[in-house]
């Protein structure tokens, strides 16, 4: 998969990382669109201290679940997810959660 990924503070690239799984209670979401907001503006540039690099970056995105994780009842794969946070980020992606 693709992701924007900060290697190092103030260095942001695009990388083909391995698609990741989607764990106990996750699902997979295949991400139509991200935004990037100030607190990954303040991760590029390493001043939170919050986002320490390899990171995938951009963690409000709408998309579609393409996979479910073991014990995911309430969601259906195909379901367009309008808003998700991410609530994993690793430097070879992240599954998402659902709020």
């Amino acid at each position: 998969m693709k992701a924007l990924l900060l290697s190092k503070y103030k260095h942001l690239e695009i990388a083909d990382l391995p698609e990741p799984k989607a764990g106990p209670g996750e699902v997979l979401v295949r991400v139509a669109a991200c935004g990037i907001c100030g607190s990954d503006v303040h991760g590029y540039n390493g001043s939170s201290g919050r986002r320490i690099p390899p990171i995938v970056m951009g963690h409000e995105a709408a998309g579609r679940i393409v996979a479910l994780g073991p014990g995911v009842t309430e969601f259906a794969e195909r379901d367009e997810l309008p808003s998700i946070r991410q609530s994993t980020v690793a430097p070879a992606a992240a599954a998402f959660a659902v709020e």
